[in-house]
């Protein structure tokens, strides 16, 4: 892992302030992603977060995200069902094609726990950025993930999902997974 890649997290990381925060840790076989997520911002119509990442894998890939979101029920209709939308920043860095890309990604996450059974919820979250707010070597790319969370305890959760992070990139290249495959994660909130 890039040493110039660790010291940004970790500036972003200190330079947050005091709120509820949480640390989600994903891990597969092959590959490992952290990220801390804070609280920056509430109001009777949801709440916003900001989420800081990296993932890397053995292939020699990473990714680094930044995003803001609100989140926020989606209704009395439907109870149990949050949603959250906002924009990701991400770059991408795909060892084996010597390729790079930086883009601003559009997307949202849902969460939704079953009325009969509190602690177990369906998850999923999917961010795309197209060509025009793609860059460097990259055309375009999203991320996709589903899965399902259990809660252990009121600040400990544990989750199995499928993620997918996929990059069209220029010269020739074509479209590259950046990392994919059922990933075991918790998320921890103090």
């Amino acid at each position: 892992m890039s040493a110039r890649i660790l010291a940004t997290f970790l500036l972003i990381l200190l330079s947050t302030t005091v709120n509820a925060q949480r640390i989600d840790v994903n891990l597969k076989q092959d590959s490992a992603r952290f990220s801390y997520i804070t609280l920056i911002g509430g109001s009777t119509f949801g709440r916003t977060e900001m989420t800081t990442g990296i993932l890397y894998n053995e292939d020699g890939n990473q990714v680094v995200n930044l995003g803001l979101q609100v989140i926020d029920v989606a209704g009395s209709k439907t109870p149990g069902l949050e949603l959250g939308v906002g924009p990701r920043l991400y770059y991408l860095k795909h060892d084996d094609t010597d390729s790079s890309g930086a883009a601003v990604a559009l997307g949202g996450q849902l969460r939704y726990k079953l009325p009969s059974l509190q602690r177990l919820s369906f998850i999923g979250n999917f961010f795309y950025a197209p060509s025009i707010t793609t860059t460097l070597d990259a055309e375009n790319m999203y991320e996709f993930g589903m899965g399902v969370s259990y809660e252990l305890l009121p600040t400990a959760n544990v989750y199995v999902k499928y993620r997918r992070i996929r990059a069209d990139f220029s010269k020739n290249i074509g479209v590259e997974n950046i990392d994919r495959g059922t990933v075991v994660g918790m998320t921890f909130t103090f």
